[in-house]
């Protein structure tokens, strides 16, 4: 009996323990029917999907990029600017040569004159000055369609402005030595004395006085400095005679190189070359002719027409003496030159509008090719090519000296910004281009494999 009130009791126990068991049961099953929906929610996407997101994320990356050449663009339009305004206005060929004792002497030495040589050597013997030659495209371009001559004469007094001024400090250096010689001359050197010991300086105040345009104190000085010179250097002293020649030679001179009432250094030729046909035993330098009044022959005055500081002293003077022909080829190949040196400086100022163009439009990667290619050629041919000539010539040219030059000009600021073009290029645009590229060829893989 008592087994079988403790029956039912078992049985409850029983029941208790299975519900308790489906309770624990149905939540682990719910689970498990719940991880099938979340291993569907994280299956991997399409491909074309992952390839469209790929694109798009390389496009990004290629407009970041085009933002960073920014900067780059900036400096490319400066350099550009700076480059071609300077060849568009500035000078292209811009040569000053030095001209100084060593070169005189060495064109003396190639000058075949004889018993004048000496003579020669003493009166150019102090001179240093410099002498500069310039050109422009703008010159060059209106000597070429200007009518006639008068563009060809303009070019060359253009060219050659500074030769006057350079002329006059040559007369001013050469004519102490000149007034020297012909006082020597005029009353024989002592026996044993050369021209190398006669003193020039005496006459320095004279030639000061007549800079400072004051010619009766520079007549005054000249001829006490003359008996000065006289005892002194020669140890003598010189009759009325003498000095009445003196003086009659250097007024003469003197008003050889006075225009209007204005003395000129710049009229050396007349009067150094008149000093020296009356003083120095008719001697002649190199390439200087006077329009000398004691000649009195058509023979000098023609002479005169064609001597090498006549021409200095006017260069357009050059220009009237040339050949039809010769004139009308040189004005054909100053307007091809003109022409050409603008095409150049054109290169550099379209490389500018296109760097300013690109600073405002998302692509702003700038071509720069044409510039490269040519940008260094305007440099070359005015500047380096015409020091390398310089160097090697007199190698092979015996009669042609060695000259003391520097060439400038504005083709030496456009290849200083040739250079930093390319610096700007290789370490600065090139690295970010190649990285747009990069960029660029992974969005068209993207593409073609979202297709």
């Amino acid at each position: 009996m008592e087994t079988d009130r403790n029956a039912p009791e078992g049985e409850e126990i029983r029941r208790q323990e299975t519900a308790a068991e489906e309770l624990t049961v149905q939540p682990q099953e719910a689970a498990e029917e719940f991880v099938p929906a979340q291993e569907t929610a994280q299956q991997p996407r399409s491909a074309q999907e992952t390839a469209l997101e790929s694109a798009a994320r390389a496009r990004h990356e290629a407009n970041t990029l085009q933002k960073k050449l920014l900067w780059p663009n900036i400096a490319i339009l400066i350099i550009a600017l700076a480059a071609g305004l300077s060849l568009l206005l500035g000078p292209w060929l811009d040569v000053r040569v030095q001209i100084d004792e060593p070169l005189v002497q060495e064109l003396l030495e190639t000058a075949d004159l004889g018993s004048d040589e000496e003579i020669a050597r003493f009166v150019l013997k102090d001179v240093q000055t410099e002498v500069r030659v310039s050109v422009t495209p703008a010159s060059l371009l209106q000597a070429g369609m200007a009518d006639g001559r008068s563009g060809l004469r303009d070019l060359v007094n253009y060219a050659l402005r500074d030769v006057t001024q350079a002329v006059a400090s040559i007369g001013k250096q050469v004519l102490p030595a000149a007034i020297t010689l012909a006082v020597a001359e005029t009353v024989t050197l002592p026996e044993g004395m050369t021209y190398e010991d006669l003193d020039t300086t005496v006459f320095n105040e004279t030639i000061e006085l007549l800079d400072a345009q004051k010619p009766a104190e520079a007549k005054d000085s000249f001829m006490a400095a003359v008996d000065t010179f006289a005892s002194d250097s020669l140890g003598m002293e010189i009759d009325d005679e003498t000095r009445a020649e003196i003086e009659s030679i250097y007024d003469e001179a003197i008003g050889l190189m006075t225009v209007d009432g204005e003395f000129s250094f710049a009229r050396l030729p007349d009067a150094a070359q008149v000093l020296l046909d009356k003083y120095g035993n008719g001697a002649q330098l190199p390439a200087l002719a006077a329009k000398s009044a004691a000649s009195g022959t058509a023979a000098r005055a023609d002479e005169a027409d064609d001597s090498l500081f006549a021409i200095l002293e006017d260069p357009g003077r050059y220009v009237d003496q040339l050949d039809e022909d010769t004139a009308q080829l040189l004005k054909t190949v100053c307007l091809a030159a003109g022409i050409a040196m603008y095409a150049f400086a054109a290169l550099w100022l379209i490389l500018a509008i296109f760097a300013l163009v690109h600073i405002f439009t998302p692509n702003k990667k700038v071509a720069m090719w044409y510039v490269k290619a040519f940008g260094l050629l305007p440099f070359l041919l005015f500047v380096a090519l015409p020091i390398v000539a310089l160097a090697v010539l007199p190698s092979f040219v015996a009669e042609m000296p060695a000259v003391a030059a520097s060439f400038l000009g504005m083709t030496v600021v456009s290849v200083v910004c040739y250079v930093a073009l390319w610096l700007v290029s290789i370490f600065w645009c090139h690295p970010i281009k190649k990285r747009i590229a990069d960029a660029e060829e992974e969005r068209r893989y993207a593409e073609r494999a979202a297709a």
